[in-house]
C-alpha cells in the first residue's frame, strides 16, 4: 500500500507530507467533523478529532500514552499532557506496556458510511512483539479503539493481561474553588450493578472517592454488560463507554481527589480520574485459575475485543445520544422494508399451548396454525415461532409428530397471510439433552463439559453448526433467526493446550462465534438476526454489533422490566431491543391492559407473546384497541424509531438509578423537532402526579399534543411544554400515560 512505502521514507518527510495532508483534509461525515494529524513532535504524536472530542496520544519515553482529552474541540497547551499508557499488555511472566519503539503510522481505506480508520505501528520487547493500534472516527464523539498484537518472535506469546484501551480521562484543577468542597468526590460513576438474571439494566450512580474503583463480570456470559458514564461534576462533561466483549471482562477506575501540586498560577489541588477497560482471564470464579487469555503462536496476529468511548461536553441525555447516534453507525445496515416490525411469537414451553412451565406437547400444528390466524388479525407482520417445536436438542428438526408436514408449510401460511416467519434455536447448545442428537453421537468431543455447550473453537464443530444455519433458512423458509443461549453462567468455559500452554478459551470462542454469524448475514443480507442469551445475557456491544435485535430480559415482570429497559437504554438505542412487557406464562404479570398496549407499542418494535388460546375467544373491543395501537405504531411512532433523540426522566436520569423512583417516564423525539411522543407509567405506590417537562422538542413552535389515556387534544407552545410542563394524574399503580406531539403545520 501507498501508505506503507510512505512510512519507508525519510522521517521530516513524512511528517510534513501527513501533515500537509491530514490537516487540510478534515472529513465531515453525516454525524460531524473528523480530522487526523500527525504533530511534528519526537513523540510521533497524533491528534484525532471527532466531532467537537479531540484526543492526543504519542509515545512517550517507550510508552505509548494518552496525552489529552477535550470535549470542547479545543487543543490543548503543551504543558497539559499526561504520559499514563494508553493500553496494558501482560504475557506471563513479563510487561509489555512499556518499551516500544516506533515503526510508523498509516490511514486505511474509508470504512463503509465514511468512519476514518488510523493505525500506528510499534515494535517492542526487542522486536518480539509488534502491535497495531487501530483508532476509528466516525464524526461522533464516541472513538472506537482495539489493538491487533503479533507475536514476531520465536517463541509463544501467552496473553495474560490485555486492556486496549488505559489512561487519564480527566485533570481538573482548582476543583475547590468552583463550588465542589476539597472533601466531595469531583466524579461521579453509572454502571450496571446487577449481574442477575432478569435484572440486565440495574443502573446505579455511585461517588468515586480517592481508590480503585473496579466493575467486573467473571462468570463467563453475564447480565451485567461491560458499559459505563462517569460524570466530572466541575467540569460538566462525561465520559461513556462500551467494551464490546460477550465474556469476562475487567473495567477500573483510578480517581484522585486530594491532589496537590503547583504550576505556575501557584499551589492548589486537583482532581484527577484514568480507566482502563478490556477482557478478563477470569479469575474470581469459582475453583478457577488464571490462564493465559490467549497463546499467540510465532508469527501469529490476534485482535482484541474494542473499545467504543466518548467524551461529552453537556448534560447525560447528550452523552446518551452521542452514543447511540454512534451505536446506529456500526450497527448492520437493514432493510426498512424489513425492519422494526410488529413480531408476534408463540413460545412452546409456557403460555396458553402449555399443560405446564415446560411443557411443549402443545407446540404443535393446530395450535401454531390457530396463532397465525390471531397474530394476523392483531396486525402482526412477523410471526415466531419460539421453544420447542423440536424433539432433540442439537438435531433442530421439527417433532414429526406434533408436525408430521414439517415447519414449510407453516411458513408458506405465514407468508400467505402477508406477515414474515422467524425461527427460535438455540444452535450453541446451553441447556437440554444433546446426548441423542446425531452431533453428539458422532462428535462427543465438540462438547465442553460439564455444559451442553459446543466448542465454538473447534472449526469443524463450527461449519457443522454454520450448515445447520443454512438448512433451516433454505428448508424452513424462515426470514428472522432467533438465537438463544442458556447455559445459566459459564464461568470458565473450556481449555485447550495452545503451543504446549494452557489457555482460557473464551477469546477464541467469541471470536469464532462473531465471526459466524458475520458470514451468516454476509450469506444472507435479508435476513433478520435477533438474539437472546436468558434474556439479556449478550446484550453488550460485541454481541449486539452483529446481531439487528436483541431481547431486552427474561425478567418481565411489570414494572421490574420498565426498570430495566430505562437501564439498558442509556447503552443502546430503543430500536434494538425486542420486550416482551409481561411474562408469557403469567398473563397477570402483564400490568393494566391499557399500560400493556402502550408500552408494547411505544417502546421499541412490537414483540406481542400469545394474547388469547385462538381468535374465537378475544373480545372484539380489545381486538379494536390492538388494531388502535398497531396503526399509531406504524404511522407515527416506527417512522421517528430509527433515529429519534432518547431523553430519560425517571427512574433512570442524572442523578437517580432504577429504583429510586415509582414513575417511569422516557421521551423520544425526531432530530428536527417537530414530532415526538413520551411514555409515562406509574410503577407503584406513590405520588399521584408527576410534572413531566419534555426536553427534546423546540421552543419556538407550538404542538398538537395528544394525551391518549384521556382521548383528548389540545395545542401548547414548545416554550410553555419545556418551561412549565404538563402536570400527569395517574392514581393507581400501574396506570400509564401516552402523549404524542405534532408540530403545528408540520414545520
Amino acid at each position: 500500500m501507498l501508505e506503507r512505502e510512505i512510512m519507508n521514507w525519510p522521517r521530516s518527510w513524512i511528517v510534513s507530507l501527513i501533515f500537509i495532508l491530514v490537516a487540510v483534509n478534515g472529513f465531515a461525515s453525516l454525524q460531524g467533523y473528523t480530522d487526523i494529524v500527525v504533530l511534528p513532535t519526537s513523540s510521533h504524536d497524533i491528534r484525532f478529532v471527532s466531532d467537537r472530542t479531540v484526543y492526543v496520544e504519542g509515545l512517550v519515553n517507550g510508552v505509548w500514552s494518552g496525552r489529552y482529552w477535550s470535549a470542547g474541540g479545543r487543543i490543548n497547551v503543551p504543558y497539559e499532557l499526561s504520559a499514563e499508557s494508553a493500553f496494558e499488555l501482560r504475557a506471563s511472566g513479563f510487561d509489555l506496556s512499556s518499551g516500544w519503539s516506533w515503526i510508523g503510522a498509516h490511514e486505511e481505506p474509508r470504512m463503509p458510511g465514511g468512519a476514518r480508520h488510523f493505525v500506528v505501528e510499534l515494535s517492542g520487547a526487542n522486536g518480539a512483539v509488534q502491535v497495531q493500534i487501530h483508532t476509528v472516527l466516525d464524526g461522533t464523539p464516541v472513538i472506537e479503539r482495539w489493538l491487533e498484537i503479533q507475536n514476531a518472535g520465536k517463541k509463544p506469546l501467552p496473553l495474560a493481561t490485555v486492556f486496549p484501551w488505559t489512561g487519564r480521562l480527566w485533570n481538573t484543577p482548582y476543583f475547590y474553588e468552583k463550588g465542589i468542597p476539597a472533601a466531595d468526590p469531583v466524579f461521579t460513576l453509572g454502571s450496571f450493578t446487577r449481574n442477575t438474571h432478569g435484572w440486565e439494566g440495574w443502573l446505579e450512580w455511585t461517588p468515586l472517592s480517592d481508590s480503585f474503583t473496579s466493575l467486573s463480570s467473571q462468570v463467563g456470559h453475564g447480565f451485567r454488560a461491560p458499559f459505563f458514564i462517569v460524570r466530572n461534576e466541575v467540569a460538566g462533561e462525561y465520559f461513556i463507554c462500551h467494551l464490546a466483549w460477550s465474556a469476562n471482562w475487567d473495567i477500573g477506575f483510578y480517581s484522585k481527589n486530594t491532589g496537590f501540586e503547583s504550576n505556575q498560577d501557584g499551589p492548589g489541588r486537583y482532581a484527577s480520574l484514568s480507566f482502563k477497560a478490556g477482557p478478563s482471564d477470569g479469575v474470581g470464579w469459582a475453583g478457577g485459575t488464571a490462564l493465559p487469555q490467549r497463546v499467540v503462536a510465532p508469527g501469529e496476529s490476534v485482535t482484541t475485543p474494542s473499545v467504543h468511548l466518548g467524551l461529552i461536553q453537556g448534560d447525560l441525555d447528550e452523552a446518551v445520544q452521542a452514543m447511540h447516534t454512534h451505536i446506529r453507525t456500526v450497527q448492520p445496515p437493514r432493510d426498512l422494508k424489513r425492519a422494526y416490525l410488529i413480531e408476534y411469537a408463540v413460545p412452546g414451553d409456557q403460555g396458553y399451548i402449555a399443560k405446564f412451565g415446560g411443557d411443549t406437547s402443545g407446540m404443535n400444528e393446530r395450535n401454531i396454525y390457530q396463532q397465525i390466524d390471531l397474530a394476523h388479525s392483531l396486525g402482526a407482520e412477523l410471526f415466531i415461532v419460539d421453544a420447542g417445536w423440536w424433539d432433540t436438542y442439537g438435531d433442530w428438526a421439527p417433532s414429526p409428530s406434533r408436525f408430521p408436514h414439517g415447519l414449510g408449510p407453516i411458513a408458506d401460511y405465514v407468508h400467505k397471510q402477508g406477515m414474515l416467519f422467524g425461527l427460535y434455536n438455540e444452535v450453541q447448545g446451553g441447556r437440554g439433552d444433546w446426548t441423542h442428537s446425531a452431533m453428539y453421537q458422532q462428535h462427543p468431543n465438540w462438547f465442553i463439559p460439564p455444559y451442553a455447550l459446543i466448542d465454538m473453537t473447534n472449526p469443524e464443530a463450527v461449519d457443522f453448526i454454520h450448515e445447520q444455519i443454512r438448512s433451516m433458512v433454505r428448508d424452513d423458509k424462515i426470514d428472522l433467526f432467533r438465537l438463544d443461549y442458556n447455559p445459566g453462567f459459564d464461568y470458565g468455559l473450556g481449555q485447550h493446550i495452545r503451543s504446549g500452554i494452557s489457555e482460557n478459551d473464551y477469546w477464541r470462542y467469541y471470536e469464532a462465534t462473531y465471526k459466524l454469524f458475520e458470514e451468516v448475514k454476509r450469506e444472507f443480507p435479508s435476513l433478520i438476526l435477533q438474539q437472546a442469551a436468558a434474556g439479556g445475557g449478550r446484550n453488550d456491544l460485541g454481541f449486539v454489533s452483529r446481531f439487528d435485535e436483541q431481547y431486552t430480559t427474561d425478567g418481565l415482570d411489570m414494572p421490574e422490566v420498565l426498570q430495566n429497559l430505562s437501564g439498558q437504554t442509556l447503552g443502546l438505542p430503543i430500536e434494538l431491543f425486542a420486550t416482551a412487557f409481561g411474562i408469557p406464562a403469567h398473563s397477570e404479570n402483564r400490568g393494566h391492559l391499557d399500560t400493556h398496549l402502550r408500552v408494547t407499542y411505544s417502546l421499541g418494535p412490537p414483540w406481542i407473546a400469545p394474547v388469547i388460546p385462538e381468535l374465537k375467544d378475544l373480545n372484539p373491543a380489545i381486538l379494536d384497541e390492538y388494531h388502535y395501537y398497531s396503526d399509531l405504531y406504524k404511522n407515527f411512532i416506527r417512522p421517528l424509531l430509527p433515529t429519534c433523540r432518547i431523553y430519560h426522566h425517571v427512574p433512570v436520569n442524572a442523578h437517580d438509578g432504577v429504583d429510586e423512583s415509582p414513575w417511569f417516564a422516557m421521551e423520544f423525539d425526531s432530530p428536527d423537532r417537530l414530532k415526538g411522543w413520551a411514555t409515562l407509567v406509574k410503577l407503584y405506590k406513590g405520588p399521584d402526579s408527576y410534572l413531566f417537562q419534555p426536553k427534546g422538542l423546540d421552543p419556538g413552535k407550538s404542538y398538537n399534543v395528544t394525551f391518549d389515556s384521556l382521548h383528548s387534544k389540545t395545542v401548547v407552545s414548545g416554550l410553555e411544554l419545556m418551561n412549565r410542563g404538563l402536570a400527569i394524574n395517574l392514581v393507581v399503580p400501574g396506570s400509564s400515560e401516552l402523549l404524542l406531539f405534532d408540530a403545528v403545520g408540520g414545520k
